[in-house]
This record gives structure tokens, sequence and C-alpha cells, in this order.
């Protein structure tokens, strides 16, 4: 509600129930409509700029073995923002969270050892320098071959300080064959689509009552078991 109230654009998960909600305004496509939403009187109290009534984009998909999953959004021109575009650029989230991760651990940019507002500033741009570096020098490695997204990041990190120690006292005829094979390293050091994940979640592997003859399906749908054939 409070993006809304900003006048921003959003794309954002949605429960089954606030779902269930909706109002279909116009269909816009399979598992694509237009939909309406009446904030309540609790929401506009807390952002009076809520307007009586919000009108957005709902979508529904399932990827394989999973419960349907609903997203809302503010662009609801489907000529522009597919359905497809949509779904692909939500999942892009888990990407930039393994960024802010790497930021963080591997290059420990919570550890700040500055005294001052300026020196702290200075610190978090070094940081910063240096992850932009590191994946420059990932996007060499991968071109034409895969994605740097789709490479380790704390591998490569390892793969590059071992090789500067190496070239510092490597003769010049010899660097070119020591930076391709930096490359290489660093190319083979994939890693999977989402790392540290895995289902079925706490508590989240039987099907819920929720009420009033609705249920709710674990985030992992369990594969039917085939009948023996005599």
């Amino acid at each position: 509600m409070a993006i809304v109230a900003r006048s921003a654009h959003y794309l954002l998960r949605l429960s089954d129930q606030m779902a269930g909600f909706a109002k279909t305004v116009k269909k816009l496509g399979r598992d694509d409509r237009l939909v309406r939403f009446y904030p309540s009187a609790a929401s506009r109290r807390h952002h009076p700029n809520l307007p009586q009534e919000l009108t957005a984009r709902l979508l529904r998909y399932q990827r394989p073995g999973f419960r349907p999953t609903y997203l809302l959004t503010s662009l609801t021109n489907p000529q522009l923002f597919t359905r497809d575009e949509l779904v692909d650029l939500y999942h892009r989230r888990w990407r930039i969270e393994t960024i802010y991760r790497e930021w963080k651990h591997t290059l420990n940019i919570q550890n700040l050892r500055s005294q001052t507002p300026l020196g702290v500033c200075k610190e978090i741009y070094a940081h910063l320098l240096m992850s932009n570096l590191v994946r420059w020098i990932m996007t060499q490695a991968a071109a034409g071959t895969t994605t740097p997204v789709e490479l380790s990041f704390t591998t490569a990190i390892s793969h590059i300080k071992t090789a500067v120690s190496l070239m510092a006292y490597l003769p010049p005829r010899r660097l070119r064959r020591a930076c391709c094979q930096l490359f290489e390293n660093i190319r083979n050091a994939l890693i999977r689509q989402r790392p540290g994940r895995s289902y079925p979640r706490l508590r989240d592997s039987t099907i819920k009552n929720m009420g009033r003859g609705k249920y709710k399906l674990p985030a992992r749908i369990k594969p039917r078991k085939l009948k023996k054939i005599a």
C-alpha cells in the first residue's frame, strides 16, 4: 500500500488468499487479468493518500513440481510487458539477493574499521569498486560461453588473488597465457541457479486447511506415485 501511495511501479508476490479477493475487470491473456481491489478502512487510515479502489494486473503461473504462484504488478500493458517477461523479472530477485550476500560475507563489507563518516564512505566505495572489478573480469571470462551471474563470485576472487600473486613474478611473454588460464578457471566455477535452497521447507510439507472450504498446497508438490502395471 505504501508503494501505491508513492505512485511507484511494483511487481510483488501475492498470497492465494489475497488473490481470491481480486475482482476481475478484464482478461489480458492466459492466466493474466486486470483486477480491482478495494483497500480496507484501516489501510486508508494508515495511508490517507490511497484511492478508494486499486486497479492492477494479476498473473498466475506454476513451475513444474511447485504450487501455483500469483504476482501483482502495476505494469498493466501486456504488449509492453508480457506475462513471461514479468515472471522472469520477478525471479531475478534471487540473483540480487545473492549479490548482497557477496558484499556482506565474501567482501566483508559489514566489517568497517573507519571512525568517521567520510572514512566509512571511502571503505564502502572501495568494496563496491572491488566488486565491480571482479564482476568485470568474470564478464570477460564468460564471454561467448555463459553469463557472469552463473559463475561463482567467491571462487573468482580466490582465482584472481592466486593469479595476481603469480603474475607479479612472470615474464611479460607468459602473462597472456596466465590470463587465459585465469579466465578458464573462473569459467569452470559454475553455480546452481538457486544456491542454498532446498524443499520441502519447514512446516510447509502438508496441505493446510485455510477454512471455508479452501486449502493451501505445500511449496513443493510431491509427485504422484505411478501404479505398477501387472
